[in-house]
């Protein structure tokens, strides 16, 4: 096994991805004339070592049990943080290098966009997507620009691959799982069952899973409000090999779930579906494509606080895609050509329903061009690179009684040019320093130009808040580069141990960038909010070290960010906290049957820019331990927040954190 694949599967069993912990079937390294490739995209685009890329594999989750929400493992990946409003909400709103929500961050499911977004009535709106743990083989992240398929994000991308009939099955016939997991302090109680069938040309696999949870406490025994959350979901995948070079795949997903937030008990409904297909036929023809649809949708069946106007609510977004992307291999002169080119495109349509508050009717739309050519001579390894993209909002927008914007038809068109540039060098077996600098794009949203959640201005007094659009925003642009060296080192202290890291120092400027800010409405005494472009540029910048070392014995991970950011709003708010840090130590023993383990993470204390609310620096320790009982059997045990910490997360509206809670898990094989 190459070194540099060792860092994705070290990386796994030490973050411990909260994710089905089924046999899978890692992807072998491989060399690209000259180039270490680390893994693939979800399209076969190659993932390079000189990339600044986390690929967490779920096949070492029984390292931690898996227990832990997806939340819990992003926050341990550097220049990584979450942005979830309230503890019991199931969504995922991820932040790179401290910009999140309204498409910043893109964030997939299996390569398919998850453009719902949410707008509150203050603060700034997030991104959720409504992946489900149990489904999940792993996760890709990619910090700063990624020019390829998903990159449609300002700060980076992450990118949920889904389950495999290949991930159930050793070799060829029936394979599958049964796993059960209970957390004692909330009865969290998950179940789940996948089976899959494996015979020459076929692949099929289908999997459902139940998830049922009560409300916990925080380490002084409080309840914590609206952290109960039940959710269910079902999927099936359908491959099959047309021949030695072709093969097509169709994924099918449904995911439901009930949870409290923003006021309002939420049903949430979505489903994805795909059609992929693939031709590798020689170094000149390595091409995917793919049709996609999702759909997002919320509605609300209660109220929290016991009134509420917004009772019926619905809300909901459906995205139609596709992409096509081709990689080829050449010689030019005396450098090695890696060329990756291709296309994506999706269209959003907004919508939901007069249950007391204006509905978006909205449309959006994203067409992409994209090339990436890494050249390498020698030690030598230079990439240029491109995405030339179309953004497009249209839709009425239609401001309540009172409103300071008047109603009237937006059309927002933007284009833009993004190149990348890197340059890597190879100084010895095992160092390689790396310069990246590059511009990225994003356009504004729906959500933000055409929301409007109050029908009568007039009707409301002070107190009550209100969210106005913005038809004239303009698209935000970042200009940023990243300094940094990749450590790959074998047999370091024994035979077959082997050290990984990766240093980087990023900057990343953004111009025009959007937020929410208090306005002056023109009717009434209603306090309201609108988005709108801030004058002048915003920083983000800091350090990140991700460090793993594996052997026989020993299985380790350092994670840490130091970051600064400046906005020039007049605020001391700050994007993403000053400090992070997680390590985790496990042990093998029995001959790897047995793994034991603790993780420490610590996150420091500030005020955060997309609550406005400041917490205090908080330390948090987990052990974990597993066992194969036999080949086909095996046991899983955890202790979240063993010490009882009294904190509350950064990023998260209301509420403390959760208390001790202990995990016991089953899973069988077959």
């Amino acid at each position: 096994m190459n070194n540099r694949i060792r860092l994705i599967n070290t990386t796994a069993i030490a973050l411990g991805v909260a994710l089905l912990a089924v046999p899978a079937v890692a992807q072998d390294s491989a060399t690209n004339l000259g180039r270490i490739v680390i893994g693939y995209s979800e399209d076969g685009t190659p993932v390079y070592a000189g990339e600044n890329t986390t690929i967490l594999e779920g096949s070492a989750v029984t390292a931690q049990g898996g227990t832990a929400r997806i939340d819990d493992v992003l926050r341990q990946v550097p220049g990584v943080m979450t942005n979830n409003n309230e503890a019991g909400q199931p969504g995922v709103s991820v932040a790179i290098r401290g910009l999140s929500g309204n498409g910043r961050v893109a964030t997939d499911i299996e390569g398919i966009p998850q453009n719902y977004r949410f707008n509150p009535a203050s603060g700034d709106g997030e991104s959720y997507a409504y992946v489900e743990p149990a489904f999940v083989s792993g996760i890709t992240v990619t910090r700063g620009a990624l020019v390829t398929t998903g990159g449609a994000g300002l700060a980076g991308s992450v990118n949920f691959r889904l389950l495999r009939a290949e991930d159930l099955v050793d070799g060829e016939g029936f394979g599958g799982f049964a796993r059960l997991s209970y957390g004692t302090a909330d009865s969290d109680f998950t179940r789940t069952l996948g089976a899959g069938y494996v015979s020459g040309q076929y692949s099929v696999m289908a999997a459902i899973t139940k998830r049922t949870s009560d409300e916990t406490e925080d380490g002084e025994g409080t309840t914590i409000a609206n952290s109960s959350r039940d959710t269910q979901a079902v999927m099936a995948r359908l491959g099959y090999a047309i021949d030695a070079a072709q093969s097509i795949d169709f994924l099918v997903l449904h995911n439901e779930a009930s949870f409290g937030a923003n006021s309002y008990y939420q049903d949430m409904n979505s489903d994805i579906a795909k059609l992929s297909y693939r031709l590798s036929s020689g170094d000149l023809i390595d091409l995917s494509a793919s049709v996609y649809y999702s759909f997002t949708g919320t509605e609300n069946v209660g109220s929290l606080t016991g009134s509420g106007s917004f009772i019926g609510r619905r809300y909901e977004v459906e995205t139609y895609g596709g992409n096509l992307s081709n990689t080829s291999v050449a010689t030019v002169g005396s450098f090695d050509l890696t060329s990756t080119n291709g296309l994506e495109f999706n269209f959003d349509e907004i919508g939901g329903n007069n249950g007391g508050l204006t509905p978006v009717q909205g449309e959006g739309s994203r067409v992409s061009l994209f090339s990436e050519n890494v050249f390498v001579n020698g030690p030598w390894e230079l990439t240029g690179a491109v995405r030339l993209s179309q953004y497009k909002v249209e839709g009425d927008y239609v401001g309540g009684t009172g409103s300071p914007i008047a109603s009237q038809y937006v059309n927002i068109d933007e284009t833009s040019i993004d190149p990348k540039f890197t340059i890597a060098y190879q100084s010895n077996d095992w160092l390689q320093p790396y310069l990246s600098l590059y511009q990225t794009s994003r356009a504004p949203t729906a959500q933000e130009t055409l929301m409007d959640t109050v029908r009568d201005y007039s009707a409301f007094g002070m107190g009550i808040h209100a969210l106005i659009g913005n038809p004239n925003l303009e698209a935000e642009t970042a200009r940023g580069g990243e300094l940094g060296f990749n450590i790959a080192k074998d047999n370091l202290f024994t035979a077959g141990d082997s050290l990984n890291a990766r240093v980087a120092y990023y900057i990343l400027d953004v111009d025009n960038y959007i937020t929410n800010v208090t306005t002056t409405v023109t009717a009434g005494t209603l306090t309201t909010y609108q988005y709108v472009n801030i004058d002048g540029t915003t920083r983000t910048e800091g350090l990140e070290i991700e460090a793993t070392y594996e052997s026989d014995l020993i299985s380790a991970v350092l994670s840490y960010t130091d970051s600064d950011s400046d906005i020039p709003d007049g605020s001391a708010y700050d994007l993403q906290p000053s400090h992070t840090y997680a390590a985790t130590v496990a042990g093998h023993f029995l001959n790897g049957a047995l793994t034991t383990g603790v993780t420490y993470s610590y996150t420091s204390g500030g005020t955060a820019f997309s609550t406005k609310d400041t917490t205090e620096s908080y330390g948090l320790w987990d052990v974990f331990a597993s066992y194969d009982v036999t080949d086909a059997f095996s046991v899983t045990a955890k202790v979240s927040n063993a010490t009882d910490e009294v904190y509350v997360p950064w990023g998260i509206e209301s509420g403390n954190g959760a208390g001790r809670n202990v995990y016991l898990g089953a899973q069988m094989r077959f």
